[in-house]
């Protein structure tokens, strides 16, 4: 069994970390973190009594059979941590997005590097079905593609004062454009490599009680001609369907992200197709972290991918304040750092976890 500690008992960590770590045959909870002892000490009462702390570091003192540490973070938090976890020589899964600026995001691939650890982001929507099934299309519609994804989440409920605040933090410390396009960003470089060339958005807030824009429309431009149109909508009344188009020059793939429900048209037939919804797969998360530990290295979700995503989002935040298209040039000049923003090369395409043939029903 791997020892992990958990640090960060809020409600991601509730709903999605903690429940799968007790399910797992794979992990065994060691330690519990928050800042909150009330926090810390509901989740140690659901894992049967394990260690509470309000102190990361004092955790990481004295946990000294620790094999991998869980952050469910703030990313203006994460990276300190996550650079000491990495020095421990403990392995890391850590949510998205990775850090709330390029740089901090690149000192945690330097760590990575520098360590040698094994270090995975938390992009748990990679292991839909949906996204294998689109992977395994993509290349059967040709090049470029012209895709399109919209995602709308966290609906306004101003009776939910918890809800309300947590994503207030969220847009006032980052972007929803970061914290929820970083997911799209992700799930779509599997189906295209190519990297991206140039980003323009713009970013709507649509009520002064916001502490920043709910509402983004982004269009990033690939090496190899292809887009990506991404809008965003957070904190809205009433939340419309999520969905994906993918269009190439030789067919055409659309999906309901909601129900589920989608139509391919590609040589010349069509057809429907129907695969499980849009939704967080923890427990595959966590079966490609405990592979990761074994084999001692990540090749998925990793410190490379959320970096990747990063930059990306970073780019969409400067075009939507500066009112100009950013490359990845200028938006390392903008933001100070030396040479281009990382552009990975082109890569074999594989499976978002372990071998899998996704048929449609």
């Amino acid at each position: 069994m791997i020892s992990v500690g958990l640090i960060g008992c809020g409600e991601v960590a509730e709903s999605g970390h903690l429940p799968t770590i007790l399910q797992s045959d794979r992990f065994q909870l060691a330690a519990i973190c928050d800042v909150d002892p009330a926090r810390a000490k509901l989740f140690s009462d659901r894992a049967g009594g394990v260690p509470q702390y309000s102190d990361w570091r004092e955790l990481l003192a004295r946990e000294h059979s620790l094999d991998a540490v869980v952050l469910a973070l703030p990313p203006e938090i994460s990276p300190d941590v996550v650079v000491e976890v990495l020095r421990l020589n403990l392995a890391v899964l850590d949510e998205k997005p990775i850090a709330v600026s390029v740089a901090e995001g690149r000192r945690l691939l330097q760590a990575v590097e520098e360590h040698r650890g094994v270090y995975q982001i938390g992009f748990v929507l990679r292991y839909g079905d949906w996204v294998e099934y689109i992977r395994q299309l993509a290349p059967s519609l040709g090049l470029p593609l012209q895709i399109n994804v919209e995602v709308y989440d966290e609906r306004y409920n101003p009776d939910d004062a918890l809800h309300l605040a947590r994503i207030q933090s969220f847009i006032r410390n980052s972007s929803a454009m970061t914290h929820e396009g970083s997911h799209v960003i992700d799930y779509v470089s599997l189906w295209n490599h190519s990297p991206w060339r140039s980003v323009s958005a713009v970013a709507q807030q649509t009520s002064p009680s916001f502490s920043g824009p709910n509402v983004w429309n982004s269009r990033i431009e690939f090496d190899d001609q292809s887009t990506l149109d991404v809008k965003i909508g957070w904190l809205l009344p009433e939340l419309p369907p999520s969905t994906i188009t993918v269009n190439g020059p030789e067919g055409r793939l659309d999906f309901n992200c909601v129900t589920g429900v989608g139509h391919l048209e590609v040589g010349g037939g069509e057809q429907a197709f129907a695969l499980p919804p849009l939704a967080p797969h923890w427990e595959r998360q966590y079966r490609t972290f405990a592979d990761a530990i074994d084999r001692g290295s990540a090749d998925l979700a990793t410190v490379s991918d959320g970096v990747r995503a990063l930059e990306v989002t970073a780019a969409c935040e400067l075009s939507a304040t500066s009112g100009l298209a950013v490359t990845p040039g200028s938006l390392a000049a903008a933001l100070g750092l030396t040479g281009n923003v990382q552009r990975p090369a082109r890569h074999t395409p594989r499976s978002t976890g372990p071998e899998r043939i996704v048929e449609a029903r």
